[in-house]
């Protein structure tokens, strides 16, 4: 499994994820970088941000159509192409969700990328099966506490699974017996050391560093041999 604390390039990042092949990145719109080979990446589609959990109400203004356009196309044209992209979805609501399926799935389809779709309470694995066309991975989202309950659920039903908002690190052994692909938090770069070196020695326990395609990014030659610099 991976983790991907979402937007977060900082160099403690850079290091962990080469020294133990265990870090991603999730790209919200208008916040991807690199790509670099030790970080692979998927898409975000910054609906959450718009989505306010204590009433559960979506504020469409705050979502923009265009930056995730932008975004779904900057990831086609990279030579490291994504893992996965979420599709356009109402946080909290099934039913939009589904229609935004139908909406936009085709789009993230069109430029080559394996469709993500963020189940929301009251969605089923049947209704999902019943899709068309049908999403290579299971995003799992909803509100904190459907999100936990179901996780088993959707982890045993369908092969890729990755779950949203995770910011604590002794779930993480957890969600990696299950067989969950990867996980995504905003949380790990706030500051809580706790929260940090509990991430730090989870993804130390058993580290599967990636030693192919990133020799031309380890460093360049200077002008002046008595320095070096990193990409």
């Amino acid at each position: 499994m991976i983790v991907m604390p979402a937007n977060s390039s900082g160099w403690f990042w850079h290091c962990l994820a080469r020294e133990t092949g265990k870090f991603g990145h999730l790209f919200s719109p208008g916040a991807q970088r690199g790509p670099w080979p030790w970080f692979p990446y998927a898409l975000d589609n910054g609906a959450f941000s718009a989505w306010n959990p204590k009433d559960n109400t979506f504020n469409e203004a705050k979502w923009s159509e265009y930056d995730w356009r932008c975004l779904v196309t900057w990831a086609a044209s990279q030579s490291q192409k994504p893992r996965w992209a979420i599709v356009p979805d109402r946080p909290g609501c099934h039913e939009t969700t589904l229609a935004k399926w139908s909406q936009y799935a085709g789009i993230v389809k069109e430029n080559g990328i394996p469709l993500a779709l963020a189940v929301q309470n009251g969605m089923t694995v049947d209704i999902v099966k019943a899709l068309d066309p049908l999403p290579d991975v299971i995003a799992v989202g909803g509100s904190t506490e459907w999100k936990w309950d179901t996780i088993e659920m959707w982890a045993d039903a369908f092969e890729r699974v990755h779950l949203l908002r995770c910011n604590a690190p002794d779930k993480l052994r957890y969600l990696e017996d299950l067989g969950v692909e990867s996980c995504d938090g905003t949380g790990w770069s706030r500051g809580d050391r706790t929260q940090t070196k509990g991430l730090e020695a989870w993804a130390r326990s058993n580290p599967a560093p990636r030693n192919d395609s990133i020799a031309d990014y380890v460093c360049r030659q200077p002008k002046d041999k008595e320095q070096m610099f990193f990409a």
